[in-house]
């Protein structure tokens, strides 16, 4: 129970931040050449939501078997490169910049998942979903960068 606590904390705090200096121009991000394979409306909002739930469950089986290091600091690097993110890209509108907090943020997914991989197979199992969102975000923030 704790674990679940704890891995709603973390991810509520990076969603909370990132909400909040998040502030989009739609005639901007409407002007901008997306790739064709880029969700829009309500199933973006569910591949986030999968992601997150994915997140949730990730930390709280760490907490739960007390594996707390390095995962948890990988886990904080994700979130602060999250956060990142959204604040170069909505924000500031800097593609590259963005680009650059999506890579760093796809290599700590990626970090997470082979460790998670080598570690302990059920937390691998549950942080793929989130896993898979950070390499198809990453694929289209580049496609994006490269087209604007």
């Amino acid at each position: 129970m704790v674990g679940i606590v704890v891995g709603l904390f973390c991810v509520l705090l990076v969603a909370g931040i990132s909400s909040a200096i998040f502030k989009i121009d739609l005639n901007w991000y409407i002007a901008l050449d997306k790739p064709s394979f880029v969700v829009s409306g309500g199933w973006f909002t569910v591949f986030v939501a999968v992601s997150y739930i994915s997140c949730i469950l990730a930390v709280s089986r760490l907490v739960h078997f007390k594996h707390f290091f390095p995962s948890m600091l990988f886990f904080a690097l994700l979130g602060l490169f999250n956060i990142m993110f959204v604040f170069c890209f909505f924000r500031l509108k800097n593609l590259i910049a963005a680009l650059v907090f999506m890579t760093f943020s796809l290599a700590m997914a990626y970090t997470l998942f082979i460790r998670f991989l080598l570690k302990e197979i059920k937390i691998a199992v549950e942080f793929a979903p989130a896993f898979v969102f950070y390499a198809y975000a990453f694929v289209c923030v580049l496609y994006i960068a490269m087209q604007n």
